[in-house]
This record gives structure tokens, sequence and C-alpha cells, in this order.
């Protein structure tokens, strides 16, 4: 017994070592959890209206855990201000509790108990060594519990931003724009303290409180976990309390993030750790939305924290947003987008992703007009090639109620054409409810196509249909088939998928085919040939591979395919044979 007793001081002293510079930096007296007892009484601090610290009364009803796992101490709030807040209310986590007049912990978790005045702190010590904590990130995201307060949000993007948020256990509602009160806010034990994802024309964060700061300008804050990501660089603010609001399941404060004052660069299971005055590496981004049907501009301007997991739902969420903005209508219709992407790979170095392409949506053409802003940012901040930093997200978007859409009916050609010549190709289509209209593009004929029968088809860029009837039509001739000795370079390609590399997926996303482009290329002739045994072993090889490997050659096409953009979507396909003669 004496020897437990023993080594328990020893771990206690050793802990109270290592954050001793803290203390001694902070001059904050603390209590220990084995000075604890039950019946011991205190107060915490918090805010539950604009900027104002209050206290409520706290008594020690025991201490839980163990030296292994970690000590949480269990207490009751009560007081004038318990009630006026309807107990501990979902944003008071962090803040402090002083126990016979020295600091015990931040509030952590309160939801879990019926009644809302009974909770447990996170003892300080444990949450003074995050300035020391340098582990890699755990895969844990935000509890269900923490809701993320939004402002410059439509109902319909606040609507679209919590189903992209669901996979995270996120969750977020609307809250008013920040306040000029806030300008002269400065964050100390008891105040309130943003944490923000995105901050600008839109704000996406959480509110918290602080536990401690010491005179560096380093802060504690919330005593658990805010997304736990371990090494961190989020945007710390100060806040504003409109209102603490009882609930049936968890009381929880209404407010707004205010100004930036640092940065928060650890976020783990005993809480949040930051510093004022520091940084956090950005992402710029802006978005323009234009509503032709009104002739309306909407743009936003916003800045986003740079988290690998995050970034492409909070990319997503603010374009989304913007176009909500925009068309200030539900419903589909017909969009184009135009966007850059800047960034620089640590192995690829600079990289630059240039997209446009036209979407239609009979029912929420906001959720289709950014699908490839998604697949762009995904790409570049979740690869396994390399890691990147994107720089700069440019947003253009145009959007209307109509549907511009046609259906390509059929094409016309002469019926002979020259090796290198111009081959005029005339489109007949059938726009959505209105009369049929003609285009004329005019395909180059490659210099060394061989004399006699040419066959070409011509697409729409939206190649869906296609290529499935493509890949049927190629499987059911060549698939089961091995041996012979053919070598078709276009087959050969097909295959390669698994040796590909990240500049291979950069330049195919900015070279594929848009919705509102005609394609015109040779027809691939897949005959009664054998593939090549090369070609065969590679596809027996990587069997799993080989769809989306014929996939990808079949959209790349060949290397005389041309595109022909048009102002309208295009749907449908059309087969032309010309005789090709010698110059």
């Amino acid at each position: 017994m004496h020897l437990l007793k023993w080594k328990r001081i020893l771990f206690l002293t050793l802990g109270w070592l290592l954050a001793a510079v803290s203390l001694a930096a902070a001059a904050i007296p603390t209590i220990a959890v084995e000075e604890l007892k039950p019946g011991m009484k205190g107060y915490g601090k918090t805010v539950i209206r604009g900027a104002d610290i209050e206290t409520f009364d706290v008594e020690v009803l025991g201490v839980t855990g163990t030296e292994t796992g970690g000590y949480n101490i269990l207490i009751k709030a009560s007081g004038p201000l318990l009630k006026e807040s309807g107990g501990i209310a979902q944003g008071m986590s962090g803040s402090p509790v002083y126990i016979d007049g020295r600091l015990a912990g931040a509030v952590a978790y309160g939801q879990a108990f019926s009644d809302p005045n009974y909770c447990f702190l996170t003892p300080i010590n444990e949450m003074l060594r995050l300035f020391d904590e340098t582990d890699p990130r755990p895969s844990v995201f935000l509890p269900k519990s923490t809701p993320l307060m939004v402002s410059g949000f439509t109902a319909d993007g606040v609507a679209h931003l919590n189903e992209e948020l669901s996979p995270f256990g996120l969750t977020s509602y609307a809250v008013p724009g920040g306040t000029d009160e806030l300008e002269s806010v400065q964050l100390e034990p008891g105040s309130s303290v943003g944490v923000s994802l995105v901050r600008g024309d839109m704000v996406i964060g959480a509110i918290g409180t602080v536990t401690w700061t010491d005179d560096e300008g380093r802060i504690l804050a919330f005593g658990h976990p805010f997304l736990q990501h371990g090494d961190s660089n989020y945007f710390m603010t100060n806040a504003w309390i409109f209102a603490s609001v009882p609930n049936i399941q968890s009381a929880f404060k209404v407010g707004t993030l205010g100004k930036t004052l640092g940065r928060i660069s650890q976020d783990r299971l005993s809480g949040i750790a930051g510093k004022e005055g520091e940084n956090a590496p950005i992402i710029p981004m802006y978005v323009s939305v234009t509503d032709k049907d009104r002739g309306l501009h909407k743009s936003s301007n916003v800045q986003l924290i740079t988290d690998e997991d995050l970034v492409p739902t909070l990319v997503d969420g603010v374009t989304y947003n913007t176009v909500s903005m925009a068309k200030d209508r539900k419903g589909g219709g017909t969009s184009r987008i135009r966007f850059t992407i800047t960034a620089e790979g640590e192995k690829e170095g600079p990289i630059r992703l240039r997209r446009e392409n036209m979407f239609y949506s009979a029912t929420d053409i906001g959720k289709l007009t950014d699908s490839e802003l998604n697949v762009a940012t995904d790409m570049l901040m979740n690869n396994r090639f390399d890691k990147v930093t994107i720089q700069d997200i440019n947003v253009d978007v145009e959007t209307t109620s109509g549907c511009e859409v046609a259906e390509m009916l059929g094409a016309t050609a002469p019926a002979t054409a020259v090796q290198g010549g111009i081959l005029p190709i005339t489109l007949t289509f059938k726009p959505y409810r209105s009369e049929e209209i003609t285009r004329t593009l005019n395909f180059k004929v490659p210099d060394k196509q061989p004399a006699g029968p040419m066959n070409l088809i011509v697409r729409s860029g939206n190649a869906t249909a296609w290529i499935t009837k493509a890949l049927s039509r190629k499987n059911s001739r060549n698939g089961a088939q091995d041996g012979g000795d053919g070598n078709s370079e276009d087959e050969t390609a097909m295959f390669q998928s698994s040796q590909r590399q990240f500049r291979d997926f950069l330049t195919e996303f900015n070279d594929m085919d848009a919705n509102n482009e005609v394609i015109v290329d040779l027809m691939p002739t897949y005959g009664d040939e054998r593939p090549s045994r090369r070609a065969a072993a590679r596809s027996a090889a990587g069997s799993g591979n080989a769809m989306g490997s014929a996939l990808t050659g079949l959209l790349k096409g060949s290397k005389y395919k041309q595109k022909f953009p048009l102002d309208f979507i295009i749907t449908g396909e059309s087969n032309i044979t010309v005789d090709v003669q010698k110059r």
C-alpha cells in the first residue's frame, strides 16, 4: 500500500515538473487532484452575454479516473447565473473552476447528465501538458455534441454544409455576424474564445471558454478536444455571446466569432492550446456568382484553414452558399463554372488546375455546380503521391433557371476529305423546348491519315453513354482472348494506371472533356484483333483496374481528338464515315 502511494506521488511530481515552467510564467496558483475532497467549494468563470465575465458556484463531488488514463473532477454548479443559462451550457467548455482560490481545471463534459448542473472538469495539470505534446494527430473527429456556428450563410447553405459535415460528426447552426464591441475584447480566464475554420465574408467556427493564460500570450481552453487533430493550425478569435439558451438535452450558448487574435496549435483530448499574436497559414478563396435571370451578382472573399481533411468540405460549403445567395431560389437550372487553383507540391513543385464546364440539374443546381471543384481540392489535399499546399482558389459561376441543354440529332459532312485538310461537319441540335439549330465545326484531318474510309465519332463531352457502349463492344469482342502478335499503342496505354504518377492525374484533370464541348475523334477499331501478349499480361495482372484503365483510355481518346466548345450542354452522339484521299 505504501509503495503504491509513493508511486502515485512520484507520478504526480513528474507531471508537475513538466508543467513547472508554464505555471511559473502564468503565476496562477493551482490545486492538484490529490488535494481535492468531496464538499470543497469554489467558483467558476464564464460569459453568458456579451463579453462580461461572471461567476457561478461550484461544489466538488469527487475525483474519478486513474494515473494512466487521466483524472476527471466531478462537480455540481449552482447559483443565479446557472439558473439563467439553463445549467452547464455548450460553449461553457473551458470555463475555469477555482477551489480555495486556486485553479482546479476546466468545465469539459456536462451533457451526459439529465441534470445540467453536474459536469466533469479536466484537471489543469493535464491541460498544461498540451504545450509539450508533439505526437502525431489521432484519427478522431469532433464529438457530435459540439456545434459549429456559422454566419453569412443562407438557410439552404447551412443545410448543405450540415450534409457535408455529417461524416465528421459535425453540425452547425446560423448566428448573426460579428459586432464592433469585440474590437477591444481581450482573452483572459473565463472569457469566451472562438476557434475558426473559415473567416471573412463567411465564418465557420466554434465557441468555448478560456481556462488559463500567461504573460507570453499562451492560452488553454475548452477542456476537451475540438477536432482532436493534434498539431493544428486554427484561427484563434475572441467571441461575443448573445444568450445561453436552455434546452431539454443541453443548454447552449448562441454567440459569434470576432477578431482573430492568434493561432490554435494543439487540439487534443484534454483541450486546445494556442498563442496570441501567431498567424495560422491560410488558403485565400474568392467566389463570384452571377444570376443571369436577374443580372444579380454576389461574391465571397474568405480565408480557410489548411486542414487536409476539412478543406474540400469548406470549399464546397463556401461555393454552394455563394451560389445560393446569388440565385435566391430553390430548384434546378443550368450553371457554368470556371475555377483556378494555384498550389505547390513538395515533390511536384508549382501546380495549377484550371477547369471550365457547364452543368444542368432538375433539382438542385448548386450541388452539381462545384462537383469538379470538390474533386480537385480532394485530389490535391488527400492524394497518395505528394503533400500539397494550396495557395489560392478563384471561382467564377453563372447560373440560370433555364435548361440550356440540346440533344445532338445528327451530323453530316462531305463524302471526301484530303489528308491534312479541313473537314466541315454540320451538326443538328434540338434544344430544350426550342426549334432545331445547326452548328458547323471544322475538323482537321490528320496529316498521315491512311487513304480510304475514316470513321469518326462525334459526341458530347459528357461521354458516359458512349463510353459504356464502347467498353461493352470491346469486351464482347476481345475480353476473353489472349495471345496474338498485334501491338496496339492505344490499347497498351490503357493498362498502365498502376504506373501513373501524380502529374498524370493533374494533366488529365485539366484536359477532361466538358459537358458543353463537341468531341470529334477517330473511332476506335477493335474488330476481331486480339490484344498483344504484353497488354494481355498487364490485364491479367491487374484485372481489378482493367475497367478503370480502359475507361481512362477511351475518355482520353486518340492524339487526333479535337474539341469544340459551344454555349449549351450537349447530349447524344453521331458517327461519320468519310473517304480520305491522298494529297
